[in-house]
């Protein structure tokens, strides 16, 4: 018995424990209870003056359907770790005086049970903490995938603004083009060839303005807003192009920090604990008090005891089961390991390439082609060249601020796929200036 209640059978591993770890990676909470009366807005955070990044993760992480759906999994291993603290009951058996009969009375009491309850209650711990490593991961994961789809939307719908001024602008051209052909200065297969160019552009804006609709569905869903009507608000935030990292200070830090390798650690301790069960199962023990009516002293209390022998049985099976298992813990945990590590360095090199992309159009690329539509404009003034002409160095301009819409949306995806490759680490370290350039100069 002092065994029995030497061992805690209280769940520490709660969602108040997963949403203290998600703070921690993120500076969010969960919502204190379940979400029960649809949906609910975090302080501070309202829809209709748009929402940033950072809001859109504060809500998903409320309201989420399928992550909210995942905690409640927790309740699974609070009543397997109830289950596990039980211990068997006693057993009781009657004989009733018919006849010549006595009446006699045994109660049995398994007692291998007490020996097996730390066991059972350890594993049940270790079960119950690594589902909440893993419901932490499964948070993360939800924010680096509200923050792709933000990233998205909001990309797709500066995409179909500028679809929209490039279809304007391809209207007048062909205008301009179609008086041409009126007046022989061209011929038609010129002007067919800007028409279908004028098409393309307003197929483009159609396929764009589509995205954009199907993203702000998926966006809502991610954040369990599918009720809302309107188009989400988003109002995003400048993009930082100056981060340099570490390569081999972001695989440590990963490793520390993210709760999925930690769950596989925590599974392979866990096997550890159901071997020592399965072992403990090998001996069996029942106590026995009896008692008779009438024995030759009168009313008869007598103990007892009954235990199976191992001798053909020593739940060698289980026992083999649970090697494996553990051997299997082991695997997937450096399974988990070297994953982690491909995808830091991924997302590490994806992070550095569109950040170098996106210096060299706007250090180089964007200030060019301002600059030329600025001197076209002065050359068409005093009639060096045609409107046109004009025109032409407009839509070069549309196309290099789109191709900076691509590179801000392809920094900000690196971004949160190395964020939740590290485990959304907030001091990950500078590397020197010079290494960087050498990284640079590989890629």
């Amino acid at each position: 018995m002092l065994i029995s209640v030497g061992c805690s059978t209280h769940l520490t591993h709660d969602r108040a424990y997963v949403s203290d770890s998600i703070i921690k990676y993120t500076g969010h909470n969960l919502a204190s209870v379940e979400n029960e009366n649809g949906l609910r807005l975090p302080d501070g955070i309202s829809l209709t003056d748009g929402i940033t990044e950072d809001e859109a993760v504060a809500i998903a992480l409320w309201n989420n359907a399928i992550f909210q759906a995942d905690l409640v999994s927790l309740g699974f291993s609070r009543a397997d770790l109830a289950e596990a603290g039980m211990l068997s009951n006693p057993v009781f058996s009657v004989f009733f005086p018919a006849g010549p009969k006595q009446m006699e009375t045994t109660i049995f009491m398994v007692l291998e049970s007490l020996w097996q309850r730390p066991y059972r209650v350890s594993a049940a711990k270790l079960s119950a903490e690594r589902v909440a490593e893993n419901l932490v991961q499964n948070g993360l994961n939800l924010v680096r995938d509200v923050m792709i789809t933000y990233t998205n939307l909001a990309f797709t719908q500066e995409q179909a603004n500028i679809a929209r001024e490039e279809t304007a602008l391809n209207d007048e051209i062909v205008s301009i083009v179609h008086a041409r052909l009126s007046a022989g200065d061209i011929s038609g297969l010129e002007e067919v060839s800007f028409q279908l160019e004028a098409a393309g552009k307003q197929r483009d804006l159609v396929n764009n303005v589509r995205d954009a609709v199907l993203l702000d569905a998926e966006l809502k869903k991610l954040l369990g807003l599918e009720q809302e009507q309107n188009t989400i608000k988003l109002t995003p935030t400048l993009v930082d192009v100056d981060w340099i990292f570490n390569l081999e200070e972001l695989v440590t830090s990963a490793y520390a920090a993210r709760p999925d390798l930690r769950a596989a650690e925590i599974a392979i301790e866990e096997a550890g604990k159901r071997l020592g069960w399965e072992r403990s199962k090998i001996f069996k023990f029942t106590a026995i008090v009896d008692f008779n009516e009438n024995g030759r002293s009168g009313s008869e209390f007598g103990p007892g005891a009954m235990f199976e022998l191992p001798v053909f049985n020593w739940n060698n099976g289980k026992v083999s089961r649970s090697k494996v298992q553990m051997e299997q813990a082991v695997r997937e945990y450096v399974v988990v390991k070297q994953g982690i590590a491909f995808k830091v360095r991924e997302a590490y090199t994806n992070y550095l390439s569109a950040q170098e992309a996106l210096k060299i159009l706007r250090s180089d690329m964007l200030p060019s082609a301002v600059t030329a539509v600025n001197k076209a404009g002065k050359r068409y003034s005093v009639g060096e060249i045609s409107y046109l002409e004009l025109l032409g160095f407009k839509r070069q301009l549309l196309n290099t601020r789109l191709r900076e819409a691509e590179s801000i949306a392809g920094l900000r995806r690196a971004s949160a796929q190395l964020r939740n490759s590290v485990g959304f680490k907030q001091d990950i370290l500078k590397t020197e200036e010079s290494e960087f350039a050498e990284i640079k100069e590989k890629l």
